[in-house]
């Protein structure tokens, strides 16, 4: 196999794992269907878990979305009850967004339920030498 014959049969590959990551992502979305937070919600307050309290605009650069689309956001939780806003002590024009406990324990019991899923998953169908590709595999992702 010449250079020209790899390299088209590893965008093949990679084709079909983009297909493979999409499904990957409705199932696990497809575990979600008791949560009232969509997964950019969730999405946001897994940051906030992380890093700690963030202004908007810090949180809108993590989630590589825009202020307007990071407001909506905020907005809903807050809404909700699961975000707090106080002003930046930093800097007053700024506001920080802070994770409430009901935010918390929402973010905690949706991040077990879905570990739960993928280890039995990997569990049934991966050997231990697939398990270490995944985890591999993941830290490439991100």
């Amino acid at each position: 196999m010449n250079d020209g014959e790899g390299r088209s049969k590893t965008r093949d590959e990679i084709d079909v794992l983009w297909d493979d990551l999409g499904a990957f992502v409705r199932r696990l979305r497809t575990k979600r269907h008791d949560h009232k937070l969509t997964p950019s919600q969730i999405q946001a307050l897994g940051h906030l878990d992380r890093q700690g309290p963030l202004t908007a605009k810090a949180l809108a650069k993590f989630e590589r979305v825009t202020p307007q689309s990071i407001a909506k956001t905020v907005a809903a939780l807050e809404e909700q009850g699961m975000v707090t806003r106080r002003a930046d002590p930093s800097d007053g024009r700024a506001a920080l967004v802070t994770m409430t406990e009901l935010g918390t324990s929402t973010l905690h019991e949706d991040r077990t339920k879905r570990t739960q899923w993928l280890a039995e998953v990997i569990d049934a169908e991966c050997t231990e030498a697939e398990r270490d590709l995944l985890l591999i595999a993941g830290r490439i992702l991100r």
